[in-house]
């Protein structure tokens, strides 16, 4: 939490009216966030893919986020076959396990649709609960929630504690030019242009456009809850005044 301390201003001779002004201090860091991801779902009509290795790559992507710590795959395994599942169901079940880890949110992901041939394409749903105290009176349904999330364009931020925190949906296909011009930009960042296949690696390499994929839905949904915590911030830290101050 930002730290706020503020400042006396001076009596004036004219209106001896008394303004209080935030001391221009530097904000204090955000500590890191640790999430808990669980195993991927199919909810696609494929089954080219395995769950667990998408698990893996998607914790690694959001891994890759500054500020996030992802809790290691198998431990998140361990504890669920523990308890004798081998994923979420509810939200009750996000958030416990989040509890469990001692972390800040659980991530949920599904894969909606699949097609590794060229152009490949991806139907991702993603879910970030985050802990917070309410109630929870409803199940919840992966389909539901698929139909429900938003576009990757525009992540919500919903208060209901039966619904996630952060969603975002997408269909990702490699045929679409805004596509592979995200991709492009992405290679770069990930020194694709030493393959003998350059950026094409992303679209060519059934592995390589998942892991693209993973990263393009978790960035919108960091971005956003990034904005949410920034204006809470500057909502803190808004200097106040007397009735009459100018």
């Amino acid at each position: 939490m930002l730290a706020l301390s503020c400042i006396i201003g001076a009596l004036t001779l004219s209106g001896c009216s008394l303004r209080h002004e935030p001391a221009h201090s530097e904000p204090s860091p955000e500590p890191p966030q640790v999430v808990v991801v669980v195993p991927v779902l199919n909810l696609s009509n494929s089954i080219d893919w395995d769950p667990l290795k998408v698990t893996d790559i998607l914790a690694s992507e959001l891994q890759s986020f500054p500020g996030i710590v992802v809790i290691p795959v198998n431990r998140t395994l361990a504890a669920l076959t523990l308890h004798g599942q081998c994923g979420v169901e509810t939200p009750e079940d996000a958030l416990d396990l989040a509890g469990e880890f001692n972390a800040d949110a659980t991530l949920v992901a599904a894969i909606t649709e699949y097609d590794a041939y060229d152009p490949p394409r991806l139907g991702i749903v993603m879910q970030w609960y985050g802990r917070r105290k309410p109630s929870y009176n409803s199940d919840f349904d992966p389909v539901t929630a698929s139909r429900q999330a938003t576009d990757v364009a525009a992540v919500s931020d919903i208060s209901d504690g039966a619904t996630p925190t952060y969603q975002v949906q997408h269909v990702f296909n490699a045929a679409e030019k805004a596509v592979l011009k995200d991709i492009r930009d992405y290679a770069k960042t990930r020194g694709a242009y030493e393959s003998p296949h350059g950026w094409r690696i992303f679209i060519r390499s059934q592995e390589h456009f998942v892991r693209y994929c993973c990263w393009a839905a978790i960035k919108p949904m960091l971005v956003r809850r990034s904005t949410v915590n920034q204006a809470s911030q500057d909502a803190e830290v808004k200097p106040w005044k007397q009735d009459g101050d100018v």
